[in-house]
């Protein structure tokens, strides 16, 4: 019996490791369920990004995996109970072998994703990267996969109900969540809605060469709070702490928060969800604040924001034209950083006030 006349009743989807890839599927995952709309659709997260899905309408479940964590044992583990599961469509987001491995072994029937790292013979469905994926906006690289997923239930003629002529990523932000956050900014003395609440991401947790200076982002909040009567978060991982503790101990004005570290993922689109402007480097956290719609600044340098820019409705980059050495894809710099240093505090300032819907100096003058 064919694939086509199979009913797909159990999907698996290994999803992405880095936050901003996992919002970036969002678009595939809203075109999977469109496809399989009676399916039974499982996402498999790493503890990293499991949290963003909490409440999303795309899947009908999240299961953990936590090999990196765990060890070995966890991929064992985690195949039994694929197995169990009787999955009939795998679709691989993430490109490790071990991704193929673990749904070969979970004993998932089709099983669908990229040929990449000698993994071909563990998938009965490959697709090849090829040039037309350079400069191209990551998202349709997700949407691929589902289409090649269609295909090998459908037919090749298969054509989409919902086609992502431009896909734009979506998160929602769960009562829970909110609530969490709204907990967490009050025992800071914040509360929501009183006065404009703008996050900074002054750090980079896989690339020193992403982060703008720490300098620059004091003398940006700065400018926020005393011109705009803004309240300051600096947010981050655990390990980006000491980053904002410094750019905080750079500012003129007092009252910033370092909440680096102290949320989990989950917590944190709570609190993206609570904030009137994010202003960040080249990281997941701004991702996720576009795809929840928040304003959402993020300053460019080393890496290609052709394919990999936040995106959503109120989501604007900034970066450095000029510079020959641009999108260098470094994680750090082998010279004098000038992608991000030859950004000056005040242009991004400026264009962060409109997108508070405060005019800038420039405007003020006139």
């Amino acid at each position: 019996m064919g694939a086509s006349n199979t009913p797909i009743r159990r999907i698996l989807v290994r999803g992405t490791n880095w936050i901003g890839d996992a919002v970036m599927t969002t678009p595939a995952l809203r075109r999977l369920r469109s496809s399989f709309p009676a399916a039974h659709i499982t996402l498999l997260a790493t503890p990293r990004t499991a949290g963003l899905f909490e409440s999303s309408a795309f899947i009908d479940e999240v299961l953990t995996y936590r090999r990196r964590e765990e060890g070995w044992p966890a991929l064992v583990e985690m195949a039994r109970t694929l197995r169990r599961r009787r999955f009939d469509l795998a679709l691989l987001f993430q490109n490790a072998f071990e991704a193929a491995l673990l749904v070969r072994l979970g004993g998932a029937r089709l099983r669908v994703g990229y040929a990449a790292q000698g993994r071909s013979a563990l998938l009965t469905h490959t697709i090849q990267r090829g040039p037309q994926h350079r400069n191209r906006y990551q998202a349709y690289d997700y949407l691929d996969l589902v289409a090649a997923g269609e295909r090998a239930v459908f037919g090749p003629d298969f054509k989409p109900a919902q086609p992502d002529a431009t896909p734009i990523p979506s998160l929602t932000a769960s009562p829970a969540q909110l609530r969490a956050a709204d907990t967490l900014l009050r025992r800071h003395a914040l509360k929501p809605g009183e006065r404009p609440l703008v996050a900074l991401n002054a750090g980079a947790t896989n690339s020193r060469a992403k982060c703008w200076p720490e300098d620059r982002y004091a003398a940006l909040a700065d400018r926020l709070a005393s011109e705009c009567g803004a309240a300051v978060i600096l947010i981050g991982a655990k390990a980006e702490r000491e980053n904002a503790e410094r750019v905080i101990s750079r500012m003129q004005s007092a009252g910033a928060i370092n909440l680096a570290g102290e949320t989990s993922i989950a917590e944190l689109v709570g609190v993206l969800g609570c904030c009137d402007l994010l202003v960040s480097n080249d990281t997941g956290p701004a991702h996720i604040a576009a795809a929840l719609g928040r304003p959402t600044l993020t300053i460019f340098g080393p890496t290609n924001e052709f394919e990999t820019a936040p995106t959503g409705p109120r989501a604007s980059i900034v970066r450095a034209e000029g510079i020959e050495c641009a999108r260098c894809m470094l994680r750090e710099c082998p010279i004098d950083h000038r992608c991000l240093t030859r950004i000056a505090s005040d242009e991004v300032a400026d264009r962060a006030r409109i997108l508070l819907n405060q005019p800038t100096r420039h405007q003020e003058i006139k």
